[in-house]
Order: structure tokens, then C-alpha cells, then sequence
């Protein structure tokens, strides 16, 4: 009897070993653990380590989800533009402000997200992003950076909060009709939070999204094991941010003199009530605000971070640069955009320093809506597709010495004139889910820099060696450490 109970058990085993393995005709990877697969990661080393050992396309689990990493540029990029790959995964939906947790640009599927994302970019453009008109809103927020940082009188700092806060205030703006002094308490408990949460960052803190069973775990321990309370303590202080900018916008709203994207949301929201199959709700809206919150300013954030590094590691394209400025620009007038023609270096310092930087690691996850394949290889239903943006962007088959900061690989042989990446550039993403605020994220960026250089020297402080390069990553962030430069205003 014990014979045959034993048999049976062991049977029911290696039945459920076998239905665990890498389905046949999978892109190759690293062996798995029955039941669990391998630890998640998000850095750089081991997505190298996974194309110089399985090839252009790997096949990785972790718990109950399959990822396919993609480190060709062609092969990326026509996945991106695939139907097939065009969703979220469904864990996207737990970080969701949205009741029904189908709102949004970034974590939503479907037609919900086709409709929020036409929505976004038709009132982003109207409100002025790609066009002239805005960029007299970025250059009063250059100003105010140049004079933030002009306080601190030549000390030594850590990369400062208004990195942050010019770049929010551009998006919010638009979004909200709200501008932020620079050195203000109203957003301090969410950059705190941010701090703390990127602080405390480990690969544990995402398992639960890979073992759904895991959140059967009793609060407490989740807290304690998987530091739960850093989302929660982020999320929650979100939600009172997006609630009460909304509410007051509901409180106020004038039907005749819509002031920005809320008010414009409102209105359709408000015409279209009665409607049943209206996709205008409030819980779409709160998403899309969050959504463009974070968007908003993390990125330009983060890669100003890096303008800083640079400037300060490569003082000779400084130089360079500001001596291309002061050759058309009157240091009584900040750059504009008209003079980017005349300012090539620039250009092309803030793109190389995209690809260089690579600050998403990976591009963010899709889903595969059926079972597919890519160049041959069987791609179930709800595979996660990513690309390897730092792969590409470092992979000498399409870059010269790759790992060599060199914006010089933007400019045409005269080096007079900006010659734009023709491929393997993932910077902004690619396909059906490209960045919606590309537009404006590349005019943050060169006016931002323009202004940095043509109004200080970046420098380390004495006896601080910047070719040690140090990166942090956040979560699948890639920025430099924390390092304090100083910010010298030029004579």
C-alpha cells in the first residue's frame, strides 16, 4: 500500500517537473529551478551575461512568469511594432489608481489604453509640446535652475532636487496649471519617499509580482521580508497628490475656459455622461495624471543626473561647448531652440549621452496576447518580451568602441553639423508603446544642458577622481551615484 502511495507521489512529481520545463522550441537560457525558475533581475551585468552565453534571444523565468530578453536591434525593434507584443502584463494593473485598473499610457492594454494614449498625445501636442511656444515654459524653468544652483555658491552638493522639480514642473504645467518653486515643501514628502524607496531597493521587493502565492503571506511579514510598506507609503502619498489636484479641478472647472489637460479630460468626461460605453472616467483620469507625474519628471530627472556626471568627467566638451555658445549666443540670453543648428555639439553630447547612459536598462516589459514566435522561436501567450536597451546601445556591432563616452559619433565629418542615430537606439522606446513625451523630453534635455554649461563649470570637487565610474541601479534604473560636484558660475 505505502508502495503504491509513494509511487504515486512520485509520479505526480516528475509529471509536474516535466509541465514546468521550458516549452519545446523556447529561445535558449539559463537552467531553472522546477517550480521557481531564477531570482529576477534588473542590471545591466547579467543581461550581458545572458547575451554572450544564450545569444540574441533568451528565454528566463521567474516563478509563474516567462521572460524573453531581445538584444538585437532588429529584431527588437520589429517586435515592438508586433500587435502580438503590444500589451502590459497583467502586474501592471496592481500599481493601477484606476478602480477598474484599466486606465492609463503606460500600464494599460486595450481599448482603454488606445483611447487614454490618442487622448494624451492630442492634448499634449495642442498644449504646446513639439512647438515653439513651449519652450519660453522650459527656458523659465532654465532660468530658475541656473539661479538655484548659482545659491549654492560654489559648494560641493549632491545632485540637487530641482533636477527634479524643472522637469516636473513643465509636464504639470500642462497637465495641472501648477508650477512648483524649486525649493518647495509641497513636493518634498514624495521625493523623500522616492529617496527612501530607491535606498532600499532589492530584487525581493518585485518576487511577489512573480509569485502571486506570495501575497497569501501575512501583511507583516511581506513588510518584513519584501519591504512592502516603501510602495505602500509612495503609492498612498500619490493617490492624496492625484485625488486632491483632480477635486480641485472638478471644484473649479469652467466648461468655456479649459486651462489644461484635466480641464480638456473633464470636458469629454462631462459630454459624454449617460454614455454606458464611454471610456472618459475619473478613475482613467487619476491614472493618466499619475502616469504623466512620474513620467514627467523621473526621466528628465535621472538624465540630468548624468549631464552633470559628464560635464563634470569630460570638462574638455564643456569647454567646447561653451565656447560653440558664446559664439551666437549673448550670455544675457538663454539658448533657444533656434540656435540648435548653430550648437551641433550640444546636440549630439545630449543624445550620446542617452545611449551612453542607457538609464532604462531594459525596455518595459510587453506581453505576448498569444502564442507567437520570434525568428523561429515558440513565444507562448503572456511571455514578457524586453529589450536590452543598455545591450544594444553598448554592442560594438553598431557602435564604435561602444563603451567610450564619444558624441563626436553624432556629428558629420566636419563635425559641424548633427547627424541623428539611424538604429539601435532605444532611448525613448520603439513601436506601438514609444515614449508619448518624447518630444518634449528631447527639448527639456538640450535647453536644460544648454543652460548648465553656458552658465557654470561642473567640476569634481579636489582630490575626487570621476573616471572610477560608479552607477547606482533603482529598480532597473541605471543613474550615477551620488556624487557631490560643483556647480562654479563662469565669470
Amino acid at each position: 500500500m505505502w508502495v503504491e502511495i509513494v509511487l504515486f507521489f512520485v509520479l505526480v512529481l516528475v509529471y509536474a517537473v516535466l509541465r514546468d520545463r521550458r516549452p519545446r522550441n523556447c529561445p535558449p537560457g539559463p537552467v531553472e529551478i522546477p517550480f521557481f525558475g531564477r531570482m529576477p533581475f534588473f542590471d545591466e551585468k547579467m543581461g550581458e551575461y545572458l547575451k554572450e552565453n544564450y545569444g540574441d534571444i533568451v528565454s528566463y523565468r521567474t516563478g509563474t512568469l516567462r521572460s524573453v530578453f531581445l538584444f538585437d536591434s532588429d529584431t527588437a525593434k520589429e517586435a515592438l511594432g508586433r500587435l502580438d507584443f503590444a500589451d502590459r502584463p497583467d502586474f501592471f494593473s496592481t500599481f493601477s489608481f484606476d478602480d477598474q485598473k484599466t486606465g492609463g499610457v503606460i500600464g494599460s492594454n486595450g481599448a482603454q489604453w488606445q483611447h487614454d494614449r490618442r487622448f494624451v498625445l492630442r492634448n499634449l501636442r495642442n498644449l504646446g509640446m513639439g512647438k515653439s511656444y513651449l519652450e519660453e515654459a522650459i527656458n523659465i524653468e532654465a532660468k530658475a535652475l541656473v539661479e538655484d544652483l548659482k545659491k549654492y555658491d560654489g559648494e560641493a552638493i549632491n545632485y540637487p532636487d530641482s533636477f527634479r522639480t524643472v522637469a516636473l514642473n513643465i509636464i504639470w504645467q500642462m497637465v495641472a496649471s501648477t508650477r512648483y518653486d524649486l525649493r518647495s515643501n509641497e513636493v518634498e514628502t514624495i521625493y523623500r519617499l522616492t529617496k527612501e524607496f530607491q535606498n532600499n531597493f532589492s530584487t525581493l521587493l518585485f518576487l511577489p509580482l512573480f509569485i502571486p502565492a506570495l501575497n497569501l503571506l501575512p501583511k507583516p511579514l511581506k513588510n518584513f521580508i519584501f519591504r512592502d510598506y516603501l510602495v505602500d507609503a509612495f503609492v498612498e502619498e500619490m493617490k492624496i497628490v492625484i485625488d486632491d489636484t483632480v477635486d480641485k479641478h472638478l471644484e473649479d472647472y469652467d466648461p468655456d475656459n479649459p486651462r489644461d489637460l484635466i480641464d480638456e479630460y473633464i470636458k469629454d468626461m462631462k459630454t459624454s455622461e449617460g454614455d454606458e460605453n464611454s471610456l472618459f472616467r475619473r478613475g482613467a483620469l487619476n491614472q493618466i495624471v499619475n502616469d504623466l507625474f512620474g513620467a514627467g519628471s523621473d526621466t528628465v530627472n535621472n538624465q540630468l543626473k548624468w549631464m552633470a556626471y559628464l560635464l563634470a568627467r569630460y570638462p574638455e566638451y564643456a569647454t567646447r561647448m561653451q565656447q560653440q555658445i558664446d559664439a551666437v549666443v549673448p550670455r544675457d540670453r538663454m539658448v533657444s531652440l533656434n540656435d540648435k543648428p548653430n550648437l551641433p555639439l550640444v546636440e549630439a553630447f545630449t543624445v550620446e549621452a542617452l545611449r551612453y547612459a542607457s538609464i532604462l536598462i531594459f525596455n518595459v516589459q510587453r506581453s505576448a496576447t498569444r502564442d507567437t514566435n520570434i525568428n523561429g522561436y515558440f513565444i507562448p501567450k503572456d511571455t514578457l518580451i524586453q529589450v536590452g536597451n543598455y545591450s544594444i546601445h553598448h554592442d560594438p556591432r553598431y557602435w564604435d568602441d561602444p563603451h567610450k563616452f564619444y558624441p563626436e559619433r553624432f556629428l558629420d565629418e566636419s563635425a559641424t553639423k548633427y547627424t541623428a542615430p539611424k538604429k539601435a537606439f532605444f532611448a525613448f522606446g520603439s513601436g506601438r508603446r514609444q515614449c508619448v513625451g518624447e518630444l518634449l523630453a528631447r527639448m527639456e534635455l538640450f535647453l536644460f544642458t544648454a543652460a548648465i554649461v553656458q552658465h557654470f563649470d561642473v567640476r569634481p570637487p579636489h582630490g575626487v577622481d570621476l573616471s572610477l565610474e560608479e552607477c547606482a541601479n533603482l529598480g532597473g534604473l541605471r543613474v550615477p551615484a551620488d556624487k557631490k560636484l560643483i556647480y562654479k558660475p563662469r565669470n
